[in-house]
């Protein structure tokens, strides 16, 4: 659901890129401010750093030109001085390419559990047999129905089943 704050900031920022490349610095200014509170949103929600620090910013960029209009508004000065963000603007940056997967910039919960998965998955076929397994003879019983048997036949369980 997240990704949603994401596109709603990149259409108002196509939008406020437009209207601040015609002039209209009235109208792209309140663009610029509901993108950059879709971008925030968006910032607390993504995990990966890689996108993070992409979308952090071109969120400075808009940020900084919506404080230029903002001083023209205000003051009335001579123009908004574009040293060519808008025109950079015009394509925001939402997701390197190449950057999935994590990497070196994983978050530390992130690699946590990534470490607790790893320890847990059994690489190589253990040699244990039903019986090496002393006393728990319920525990054994319930793995036997729900794990072992299913596998083992499959044409017994299909369909719906109730206890």
């Amino acid at each position: 659901m997240y990704s949603n704050f994401k596109e709603q900031a990149i259409e108002y920022v196509k939008q406020a890129v437009q209207e601040d490349n015609a002039g209209n610095y009235s109208k792209a200014f309140p663009l610029y401010m509901n993108a950059l509170e879709y971008f925030k949103t968006h910032l607390k929600y993504e995990k990966n750093p890689k996108i993070r620090e992409a979308i952090t910013h071109k969120f400075t960029e808009y940020l900084r030109r919506a404080e230029e209009i903002r001083a023209v508004l205000d003051g009335g000065g001579s123009g908004p001085g574009s040293n060519g963000d808008a025109a950079v603007a015009t394509k925001p940056k939402t997701k390197p390419k190449g950057g999935e997967g994590g990497g070196d910039g994983e978050d530390p919960e992130q690699s946590k559990l990534r470490a607790g998965l790893d320890s847990a998955i059994v690489r190589e076929k253990p040699n244990v047999k039903w019986t090496d397994v002393a006393g728990l003879e319920s525990a054994k019983q319930a793995l036997q129905e729900a794990v072992i048997l299913p596998v083992k036949f499959p044409q017994f369980f299909t369909g719906k089943r109730r206890p």
